[in-house]
């Protein structure tokens, strides 16, 4: 039954609920710069009502309750957030490596490989015109290493690179685990939290803060139990679950870009290891690339400086040689043409004006050759130059619609979770006004309450 007091139990009930909603607006316009935070609010729900008889029985209203606290989130656009940010994190890591390449074939200063072919075949054309100048034989030494040292230091390039990202798959497989343990952490703490009737919020935020960085290095969805914890997925590989998080694969194959354990395989389809892994296989094919240029040159000048006279004798290389052949990267001159420019064969015959072979080794450039898919060796290094250009313009472009796409998605969750401080000061100007009426409505009751007790004195 309704009593004297319960106007002032409807009121105090008011004030702490309006004091809620102050709060809340007051913890958003605080965290309105902080990463990851998501919007509160406060759900008011009106209380049971109580039966009184008055000629008849009705039900008068006992004021309202805090009903919940909750963050405002659109699951689709947080698990669309982690599928953009996979890509952005691919393809970034993509770019990165690319362009790393790029630089290290780059003709800056007419320094780079083309340059030095180009050079390469010159002096042999100046030495066919002067086959007897031991100036032009040293200038074709000298050519000739440094075409070798350019081909080698790009190689070298390349496979430190390849080196370099290897380590960048263990150092990311590691966070990936660390990262894991982290969400399975606070879904431990959310659960105990929701389980005694709190709204970690919060904490939610943090763990969707993980999720999103967990984004960026693999392909991942969610899937949200009742008793608030996150079961984290790659593809069917159960990265965190209820129970807590698992151990992430550790073997893996980057030509396939698959993780395995236990005679298991799992695809990595996005994500900063999934860009790793295409780096890798990437940069292998680069180097087998230097290799087939470095091991084409090698065969086709040593076949004509063979059948060149040098010191009287037929038969020298002028590249280094070996069974089997080695690449790019010990590529080098021939010992003993290394080191004495004499030896280097200009004709076929002891003739001094013979210069056949010196021009047969400059005619070298214009030669189409099977091994090369009917290119010139000029043509054939371009069309790789070409290549890794192309490669790095369509990383570019992920990367930029990846940036479209994530800054897209951004702003469809600002709109539904960021802080808008307008909002926030409207709210806190209508949520102050409701307190004060519900503070005059029980500094009213109070009265009326002590009206009442002294008229029972009396």
């Amino acid at each position: 039954m309704a009593g004297s007091f319960q106007g002032i139990e409807v009121s105090s009930r008011a004030l702490r609920a309006f004091q809620r909603q102050l709060d809340t607006t007051g913890h958003n316009i605080a965290n309105v710069n902080t990463k990851g935070y998501s919007r509160q609010t406060v759900d008011l729900v009106s209380t049971d009502p109580s039966q009184t008889i008055m000629g008849k029985l009705l039900n008068v209203g006992t004021g309202v309750n805090i009903a919940s606290i909750n963050r405002l989130k659109d699951q689709l656009l947080e698990a669309r957030k982690l599928s953009v940010q996979g890509d952005q994190g691919r393809y970034e890591t993509n770019l990165s490596n690319l362009e790393k390449v790029q630089a290290t074939f780059l003709d800056v200063d007419g320094k780079g490989v083309s340059n030095s072919l180009d050079y390469f075949f010159n002096s042999w054309s100046a030495l066919g015109s002067n086959p007897t100048s031991m100036a032009a034989k040293q200038q074709v030494q000298f050519a000739g290493s440094d075409l070798a040292k350019k081909v080698r230091n790009s190689f070298e390039n390349l496979d430190s690179q390849a080196n370099s990202q290897e380590k960048l798959i263990e150092r990311t497989l590691t966070d990936i685990q660390a990262l894991a343990d982290k969400v399975a952490e606070l879904n431990i703490n959310i659960k105990k939290d929701m389980a005694a009737g709190g709204s970690p919020n919060d904490m939610m935020d943090k763990r969707d803060e993980a999720l999103s960085e967990l984004s960026k290095l693999i392909n991942i969805h969610t899937s949200q139990a009742p008793d608030g914890t996150l079961s984290v997925f790659m593809g069917s590989f159960a990265l965190v679950d209820q129970v807590g998080s698992r151990p992430f694969p550790t073997t893996y194959d980057a030509a396939t870009s698959t993780v395995s354990k236990d005679g298991l395989t799992w695809p990595i389809t996005g994500g900063k290891l999934k860009g790793l892994f295409e780096n890798v296989t990437q940069l292998n094919s680069f180097k087998g690339t230097m290799d087939t240029f470095a091991n084409q040159l090698r065969n086709l000048v040593n076949t004509i400086h063979e059948g060149g006279i040098s010191n009287g004798a037929t038969g020298r290389n002028f590249f280094n040689d070996s069974s089997p052949q080695t690449g790019a990267r010990d590529f080098d001159l021939d010992p003993g043409i290394l080191t004495n420019a004499s030896l280097i064969a200009t004709g076929t015959t002891s003739a001094k004006g013979d210069g056949s072979i010196a021009l047969a080794l400059s005619d070298l450039r214009n030669s189409a050759q099977a091994g090369l898919g009917n290119q010139t060796i000029g043509n054939f290094f371009s069309s790789f130059l070409g290549v890794v250009g192309s490669a790095v313009n369509t990383a570019k472009n992920n990367v930029e619609t990846s940036y479209a796409l994530t800054e897209q998605v951004d702003q469809q969750i600002q709109e539904t979770s960021g802080v808008n401080l307008d909002d926030e000061m409207a709210d806190m100007l209508k949520f102050q006004r409701s307190y004060q009426a519900a503070a005059k409505v029980l500094t009213m009751m109070d009265q009326n309450v002590g009206d009442l007790i002294d008229m029972l004195r009396r």
